[in-house]
């Protein structure tokens, strides 16, 4: 509101001088009103002549890396392209040539090795670009794995019910392809877990055993509720469906890190890996 504002006495007083002013727009501070000078304004300065009150200009500068944008003749957006090309039109589906957000939040989808899991994150984008997400995760899984036995014919024997929740801090790396207009990331989790085992046929003889040895220990080999650290990781992209909207697709992985390894744990349970789909949404600033 405050820009709109200023951009309307800007203009105002363009119109009044019988002058086309631009409007320079500042990261951090309010707008500069004057005549651009394009051709002097390659380097690192951007050059425009502002009006006094005499009716003569002063000739000013601003260095270029404070400007954001310039709203030139015709409501015409001016961006800096490098030396070569230097001051051109903005083209491009949003303002920011790369979006950039505050905020990503995300919730997913994932077929894993035996089961299947769900996930939601929340990161604050940091860095030049927002290149470098910082936040935090929580995923929920279901595995059903089962061993190849070669002696029994009979796989239930070798099979058990697991499932967790985890939750913990996570970080993402991500770049913005251009032509794709896309971005590939690459992030990674680790949290606290707690996990419940359901044994299957096992149960029926477990409870015969714990008369006969001591519960203890048998809870030890073969606990009911155990808990464990777990880390996680993602390789993917997510491609804009609408303004702070996107669809992610990820190849991810899941490590499981036991003090000590319940008897009869399956080694595929313990590293299962997968493929992800899912949502990511955050405003994204203009």
């Amino acid at each position: 509101m405050k820009k709109l504002l200023l951009l309307c006495v800007f203009c105002m007083g363009g119109v009044l001088s019988g002058r086309s002013q631009d409007v320079i727009f500042l990261h951090k501070d309010n707008p500069l009103a004057g005549r651009v000078l394009w051709e002097k304004s390659k380097g690192d300065s951007l050059f425009y002549r502002s009006a006094v009150s005499s009716g003569d200009s002063l000739l000013l500068f601003v260095p270029r890396r404070r400007v954001e944008y310039v709203l030139s003749d015709g409501d015409r957006r001016m961006l800096y392209r490098g030396k070569t090309r230097g001051w051109q039109p903005w083209r491009g589906r949003t303002f920011n040539e790369v979006p950039q957000h505050r905020m990503l939040y995300a919730a997913s989808w994932s077929t894993i090795l035996d089961g299947w899991s769900i996930d939601a994150s929340a990161m604050r984008m940091l860095g030049h670009g927002d290149r470098v997400g910082v936040g935090a995760f929580v995923r929920y899984l279901s595995t059903q794995p089962t061993r190849d036995s070669y002696w029994d014919t009979d796989p239930s024997i070798d099979t058990y019910d697991h499932r967790a929740v985890a939750f913990g801090p996570q970080a993402e790396i991500r770049g913005y392809s251009r032509r794709l207009k896309t971005f590939f990331y690459v992030d990674f989790g680790l949290g606290t877990t707690c996990h419940w085992f359901e044994w299957g046929d096992l149960s029926a003889k477990l409870e015969w055993l714990s008369h006969r040895v001591d519960p203890r220990e048998l809870e030890k080999q073969y606990p009911s509720t155990q808990w464990a650290y777990q880390f996680n990781y993602r390789l993917g992209a997510y491609v804009r469906l609408m303004r702070g909207l996107y669809a992610d697709v990820a190849f991810t992985g899941i490590g499981h890190i036991f003090t000590r390894i319940p008897q009869k744990y399956i080694s595929s349970d313990q590293f299962p890996f997968g493929l992800s789909v899912g949502l990511r949404f955050g405003r994204e600033r203009r």
